[in-house]
């Protein structure tokens, strides 16, 4: 059970850009990621209306599971978001990978990554 709530969890912050982050931070995480995947200046345009709208399509998805910042989901809300999570990540990898080279197409998948292991190791905390 626990597994499977972790598992849950990583889904929903499958981003570098978590769902509900703080908007002041949406700007220094964007540059944060065009250092990281060291973007072009091009690249950064086309990367920043992506990251938003998958931003913003989280957050809808969310909403409408009754899943709120600074409460804990219920396991039926998490398994509601699970699929369209999910759908919402393969569309930012394939929007993603129009935009990126393969090698920091690769960065970014590292990325993702290690954010699903930072949210795991929080759920697991208890934070």
């Amino acid at each position: 059970m626990f597994k499977a709530i972790a598992l849950s969890l990583s889904v929903l912050f499958a981003t570098p850009l978590v769902a509900y982050a703080d908007p002041g931070k949406g700007q220094q995480r964007m540059e944060m990621m065009a250092e990281r995947l060291q973007l072009t200046d091009a690249q950064k345009e086309k990367v920043r209306p992506i990251m938003q709208q998958a931003m913003e399509e989280r957050r809808a998805i969310l909403k409408g599971a009754g899943i709120e910042r600074g409460k804990k989901p219920t396991i039926a809300q998490l398994r509601e978001v699970r699929g369209p999570m999910q759908e919402s990540r393969e569309k930012l990898d394939q929007q993603m990978a129009q935009v990126l080279s393969t090698e920091q197409m690769a960065t970014f998948r590292e990325m993702q990554q290690e954010m699903r292991d930072k949210m795991r190791k929080k759920f697991r905390e208890g934070k």
